[in-house]
């Protein structure tokens, strides 16, 4: 059993895209490391990553939503980034974020906006950080609305970098997002030539897809056991 904890971390994409143009694969990657397991008297708050066969699962606990994902790979390593979560998932690169919708939007519950107005307000408020704080220059936006089988909506926007920032190993960016309770939960991912955006969709799409909530905090040690004995990862 291996099981890495994953400390605090921003929740705008300027902190991703700042580190990914500083260490893009320059980073060294950390491996998950093993560790006992986690006995609580009450679940903890925080974020781990705990290993399965064929990648990890992805927890994060905190007071008012809690979440798992299943992030599938043959290689999945964390990024050496102490204020965000990167993963590197068979070379692509992953950032998982959760925010309060109150953070751009303010009076959204208030005024009953719907799921997709909150969506592209979010996209709007990133897009401004962006532009306004890192990038120093317009970018043009391509969205587009998913819909998972259960019938939840989701919003999926992408970017090209300004000619002069793009390399190798980034060229844009893809984002998916959705609503959950209070929170906007959002994947993204970089786009490049060896990551088209295709492959960048179907990643994004295929992760969200095992997004599992929980209005109570997971026990890791059960979650831990339950690997274990087969039951989650089989």
């Amino acid at each position: 059993m291996k099981t890495t904890v994953i400390s605090r971390f921003k929740t705008t994409s300027i902190a991703f895209l700042a580190a990914l143009l500083l260490v893009v694969f320059a980073s060294a990657s950390i491996a998950f490391g093993d560790s006992e397991l986690i006995a609580q008297a009450q679940p903890p708050e925080g974020r781990w990553s705990l290993k399965l066969d064929g990648g990890v699962l992805f927890v994060w606990n905190r007071k008012e939503l809690s979440f798992t994902l299943t992030i599938k790979g043959k290689d999945v390593r964390s990024m050496d980034d102490p204020n965000n979560i990167f993963l590197v998932v068979d070379g692509k690169i992953l950032q998982i974020q959760s925010l309060p919708i109150t953070n751009f939007a303010p009076d959204a519950r208030k005024n009953k906006l719907d799921d997709q107005v909150i969506l592209l307000a979010h996209r709007d408020w990133e897009a401004t950080f962006l532009q306004n704080e890192l990038l120093h220059a317009k970018i043009t936006l391509k969205t587009s609305s998913e819909k998972l089988p259960s019938g939840i909506s989701m919003l999926v926007w992408q970017y090209d970098l300004p000619q002069n920032l793009k390399n190798q190993d980034a060229t844009g960016q893809m984002y998916l997002s959705r609503v959950e309770g209070d929170y906007v939960i959002l994947l993204n991912t970089v786009l490049n030539p060896s990551v088209s955006e295709s492959d960048g969709r179907r990643f994004l799409l295929e992760t969200i897809s095992t997004l599992k909530t929980s209005p109570d905090k997971f026990d890791i040690k059960k979650l831990q056991d339950a690997i274990r004995s087969g039951s989650i990862g089989s």
